[in-house]
């Protein structure tokens, strides 16, 4: 079997490039700034923040606003150039273009006499594209900006738009001027209501899901209604009280395990409308999503067949568009309608091939080929299938399961991390893991399970990590299902109902169908 190249931690690439601009001079006072890919040398649309002075004074300084551009969240897009018009002084800038380039730094002098032009070249260190995986943020909050325009500064390709409105174009440019950032696609068909996201809901479906009595209820409507055959549901807010009658229904498609909780314009300890764990008073940075993780791989491992999504989430605030971002791809020879493997020329290898259309994206999302990153770029194999996969086998078999990866990142990696059954079955460091020649041990399984990669950096700000889907691993047709993690849902069940038994009577009864079919379900697991 030909296996695809693991990148060493020797390979792997960090860290900013800095560069100067340096001192300008003519008439004018003004610097114009342009941007373009280090290797195409084609001019790009990215993310820049400007600061005022040689070197930071403060941990939060406060930016440069600058004319004729658009805001990215943090900082501005810069559409393939910038005419920089400023008081005299030094200047410090930052080019992010998603996590897919080096962060550039860069810093110059303005003078009243300076007239000049400059180009930073914005390096590459994978282009995921190219090898088959599109990236997409699941969950975006409108916004008056062009949602193409902060897409392409952020080297986003799919965006889930909430509001079903139009989004603008990109501005300043002919209508039929074509853009170099494909594909870019856009779907606006999105509701959030109450810690969930429907995609594919018509509009008096949403009115009915919206008018509903309470979340649970307007899960089972949606889900119900001859109008919205196609609707998808991802829970947008793992910690909801509600989770383990949500999961119960049997209705819901994805969990968020990336969301608004991992913001760049602050740092987010607690959620008001969810279950939080008394440990969080500590005020521990990275909790809440390793929390949300925790959740996640419990779901699975109580043989609930959910998806990762990430996305901004409907309290995202200024973090730019994507960064919480679900890279998705599909198996080559893959019936895009059933995922259904079709290519018989070499069937104990897949092949990531880049989805062709936003319904193929959308449906290899639902079929799980997919990573779920705020960072590290990570394309993984197990067993030589992409996540999603499924391996069978017999009662008495042993499956001899290989993980594999390649990995890029920016921040320094603190370790990665094989999950099998909810137990780590490998961890490592960077250094440990070249010292080992890039190789994982082998999964020996022999009984049904799952198995999911991570990789967590050491950002100390908040959770950063890619986490993939889940391979399952089933013996004589059947999913695991740990007592342990049912465990997990009944205790966080019944705290709901002692929450719930303080509302009127009246009120409660609404809910009493859907709390007993839950305990029904979890007792039965």
């Amino acid at each position: 079997m030909n296996l695809r190249p693991v990148m060493v931690p020797t390979a792997i690439l960090w860290g900013c490039l800095a560069i100067c601009a340096g001192k300008t001079h003519g008439a004018g006072g003004s610097l114009t700034l342009k941007l373009e890919d280090e290797t195409t040398g084609e001019s790009v649309i990215s993310r820049a923040e400007f600061y005022r002075g040689a070197a930071a004074t403060e941990k939060h300084e406060k930016q440069m606003p600058i004319r004729q551009t658009v805001s990215g969240g943090i900082g501005v897009v810069v559409d393939r150039n910038v005419l920089l018009e400023l008081p005299d002084g030094p200047y410090r800038f930052r080019i992010i273009r998603g996590p897919e380039y080096r962060i550039v730094n860069g810093s110059f002098d303005l003078e009243k006499t300076s007239l000049d032009e400059k180009t930073v070249a914005l390096p590459r260190m994978v282009d995921m594209a190219g090898e088959g995986w599109i990236s997409g943020d699941c969950c975006v909050v409108p916004s008056s900006e062009s949602v193409p325009l902060r897409m392409a500064a952020e080297d986003l390709h799919v965006a889930a738009v909430l509001g079903n409105r139009p989004t603008k174009p990109i501005p300043h440019r002919d209508a039929d001027e074509k853009i170099d950032f494909d594909p870019s696609w856009i779907r606006t068909d999105v509701l959030h209501d109450r810690g969930l996201v429907y995609y594919g809901l018509d509009q008096p479906t949403a009115e009915i899901v919206q008018a509903s009595e309470h979340a649970i209820s307007a899960l089972v409507s949606a889900k119900s209604s001859p109008d919205s055959p196609a609707c998808r549901i991802g829970i947008e807010n793992p910690f909801a009280w509600e989770l383990p009658v949500l999961l119960a229904s049997g209705k819901v498609d994805g969990l968020f395990v990336l969301g608004d909780w991992l913001r760049l314009d602050k740092r987010v300890l607690s959620v008001r409308d969810g279950r939080m764990l008394p440990s969080f008073s500590l005020g521990e940075p990275t909790q809440l999503g390793r929390y949300a993780e925790r959740i996640y791989r419990h779901a699975l491992d109580a043989g609930i067949n959910v998806v990762p999504l990430a996305g901004g989430g409907d309290q995202s605030a200024k973090t730019p568009i994507g960064y919480n971002r679900l890279y998705v791809t599909r198996k080559s020879g893959a019936d895009t309608r059933t995922g259904a493997y079709e290519d018989n020329s070499d069937p104990s290898v897949d092949s990531p091939q880049k989805p062709s259309s936003a319904q193929d994206w959308w449906q290899c999302v639902w079929d799980g080929t997919s990573v779920a990153t705020n960072g590290p770029l990570l394309r993984p194999l197990v067993g030589g299938k992409l996540p999603g996969h499924v391996f069978r086998g017999r009662s008495g078999e042993v499956l001899r399961i290989q993980p594999e990866l390649n990995l890029a990142v920016r921040d320094p990696v603190d370790y990665l991390e094989v999950i099998h059954n909810n137990q780590v079955h490998y961890s490592a460091r960077l250094d440990e893991f070249a010292k080992a020649g890039g190789e994982i041990p082998a999964i020996m399984a022999d009984e049904s399970g799952w198995v999911i990669l991570r990789v967590m950096t050491q950002h100390g700000e908040h959770y950063r990590a890619a986490l993939t889907a889940p391979w399952w691993i089933e013996f004589d047709g059947r999913r695991r299902v740990a007592p342990d993690s049912v465990k997990f849902f009944q205790e966080w069940l019944s705290e709901y109902e002692d929450r719930l038994k303080q509302l009127p009577p009246q009120q409660l009864a609404g809910y009493v169908p859907f709390i007993q079919a839950a305990r029904r379900f979890w007792a039965d697991r």
